[in-house]
Formats: C-alpha cells, sequence, structure tokens
C-alpha cells in the first residue's frame, strides 16, 4: 500500500532555509481547532489531544480504503485582538489557532466520520473542531532553531525582508512545528516560521 507523506511531497511547504525567503503556498484542506489564552493551559494541551484523535481515525478511515498517509505536522497561528505581536502581549491575551494539512484525498466526509469516532471517547473540545480549504497564498518564511521563547531574533529578520521587499504583512503569525518538543531537547527544536504577505506597493 503506497503512503502518501507530505512533508516528502510538499518540500516547499515543509522546509524552509536559515534566511528569510518568499513562496508561494498552495491551497490545501485542513483540521482546525480554535481557542484563547496561555498556551500552557491545560485548555490549550486538551485541544491538541482532540486535534491529533481526529487526525487520526482519519488515517484509518483512508487507510481501510487502500489510501494511507502519515499525519502532517502540527501547526500554529497566533494574534492578539489589538493588531500587537503576540511576543509584545500578555499571554492571557493570545488567540490561537492548531491546525494539521490534509493530503489532497481526504475528504470532509472523512473528517466528519473521524469526529463520530472519536467521539466514542468523549475527548474534550471535540465539537470544537472544524473542516477548512485555506486558498494560495503568497508567504515569507524562515527556519528557527530552539526554544520558541527565543524567537525574537529569527522574526526580525523576517520583519527586515518584508521591508526591504516593499511587502506587507497580511495574516497570522504562523509556526511549522517539525520537532516533537517531547523528544527533543529546547536547543534543537526546528520551527518553521511563516507570514503571509501581500505588495505594499500601490
Amino acid at each position: 500500500m503506497q503512503k502518501t507523506i507530505l512533508s516528502k511531497e510538499l518540500k516547499q511547504y515543509y522546509r524552509a532555509k536559515v534566511t528569510p525567503e518568499l513562496i508561494t503556498v498552495a491551497a490545501a484542506n485542513y483540521i482546525f481547532v480554535e481557542g484563547g489564552g496561555d498556551p500552557d493551559a491545560g485548555r490549550f494541551k486538551a485541544k491538541i489531544k482532540a486535534l491529533y484523535a481526529v487526525a487520526y481515525n482519519i488515517k484509518k478511515i483512508n487507510k481501510f480504503q487502500g489510501m494511507d498517509f502519515k499525519v502532517a505536522a502540527l501547526e500554529g497561528l497566533w494574534w492578539t485582538e489589538s493588531g500587537e505581536p503576540v511576543s509584545n502581549s500578555p499571554r492571557g491575551e493570545w488567540h490561537w489557532k492548531l491546525q494539521i494539512q490534509m493530503p489532497p484525498f481526504v475528504t470532509r466526509n472523512d473528517f466528519k466520520q473521524a469526529v463520530a469516532l472519536a467521539a466514542n471517547k468523549n475527548p474534550a473540545h471535540l465539537h470544537e473542531l472544524q473542516w477548512e480549504n485555506q486558498p494560495a497564498a503568497l508567504a515569507v518564511q524562515i527556519l528557527h532553531t530552539g526554544p520558541h521563547s527565543a524567537e525574537a531574533a529569527t522574526i526580525e529578520k523576517l520583519d527586515d525582508y518584508i521591508r526591504q521587499h516593499n511587502l506587507e504583512v497580511s495574516g497570522a503569525h504562523h509556526e511549522i512545528y517539525l520537532s516533537d518538543p517531547g523528544k527533543t531537547a529546547a536547543e534543537k527544536l526546528k520551527t518553521i516560521i511563516r507570514l503571509d504577505v501581500k505588495s505594499s506597493k500601490i
């Protein structure tokens, strides 16, 4: 049985350089859940647990149909109501969206079935999960190595690139978590930091 691995098929999406680069992100389907507040709180972890429960049920449903895949990396989008960067705002004011990309053959109906299966174990926040098709976008990205608390210098490189190329940020702060924090030392964590952009020229 062939197994789809998005990190191999979509190298531009799941790989980044240590210097900023401009890329085009293709349209794709995601399952996601939103929330707010300090990510160290239990609610954040509970929503990740619900997201993975459904993702692995989708995998089981498709594997049974001969279309297996590896569950892709967790992603997080971060913002504040005021528009201020999350790094400059109290953690209690943060808003976040946790998502996992799905292969092209996965359908909304697969998602609904997976949620129904997960309901048998009644995980918290299951009813908050959603399915979404995100359109193609222009983005600037960079690879950050180290703890998330030390992203400031990396983000500054992105900001400099955006200014120098007459671009404007047009979306939330977006991170793709390439490392498992439970198995990787903080100084070795690898995270893609990505910002949707548009031209600032009139």
